[in-house]
C-alpha cells in the first residue's frame, strides 16, 4: 500500500512538474513536487525503502525534464540522506517540520545543482539558480503547506484513508 501511494503521488508529481505546470505557470516558478516527496520520504521512511524510491524519482525526473542523465537521481538521493541524517534532531510529530525541511531542501537542491553543474558540466547554471532561489523557496513551502493541509483535511473527512507517515495528523495539529 505504501509503495502504491508513493508511486501514484510520484508519477502525478512528475507529470505535473515536467509536463503540465510549465505550460500553466509563468516564469518557471513551479512547485518542486518531487522535492517535497523526497523530503517526505526522508521524514517517514527508512533508508532501505526510501533511498531507492528517492533515486528512482530523480532518475525519472531526469528522463522527462533533466539535462544530464543522473543529475537529479544523485541530487534526490543526497537530499534524502540529508533529511534522514537530520531528522533525529527534530520532533517528527510536528507537522510544520515538513515545511521547514522543504525550505532547507530547496536551499540544498540549489546548492547541489550549482556544485554538480560546476563539477560535471560547464558551470554556467549558477546565475539562473541564484536568481530563482527565493521565489522557488516560497513556491515550494506554499505547495508543501497546501499538500499538508489537504492531507489533514482528507484524513479527517475520510477516516479510513491512511496516508503513509501521516496517521499522526489529526485535529490537534490544525490551525
Amino acid at each position: 500500500m505504501r509503495l502504491l501511494f508513493y508511486a501514484l503521488f510520484g508519477l502525478m508529481g512528475l507529470v505535473l512538474q515536467a509536463a503540465v505546470l510549465p505550460h500553466l505557470v509563468p516564469l518557471q516558478f513551479k512547485p518542486g513536487l518531487l522535492l517535497i516527496l523526497v523530503v517526505y520520504l526522508g521524514i517517514s521512511e527508512k533508508a532501505g525503502f526510501g533511498a531507492p524510491l528517492a533515486y528512482l524519482f530523480g532518475l525519472l525526473f531526469d528522463v522527462f525534464a533533466g539535462a544530464e542523465p543522473g543529475r537529479y537521481g544523485l541530487l534526490f538521493l543526497l537530499l534524502y540522506f540529508s533529511v534522514r541524517g537530520t531528522i533525529g534532531f527534530f520532533n517528527p510529530e510536528n507537522p510544520l517540520l515538513l515545511l521547514f525541511l522543504v525550505a532547507c531542501g530547496t536551499l540544498l537542491e540549489s546548492s547541489l545543482l550549482i556544485f554538480l553543474d560546476g563539477f560535471f558540466a560547464a558551470g554556467t547554471l549558477w546565475p539562473i539558480v541564484l536568481r530563482a532561489l527565493l521565489p522557488q523557496l516560497l513556491v515550494n513551502v506554499i505547495a508543501a503547506g497546501v499538500l499538508l493541509l489537504s492531507v489533514t483535511w482528507l484524513q479527517r473527512r475520510f477516516p479510513r484513508l491512511r496516508v503513509p507517515g501521516m496517521q499522526r495528523l489529526d485535529e490537534r495539529y490544525e490551525s
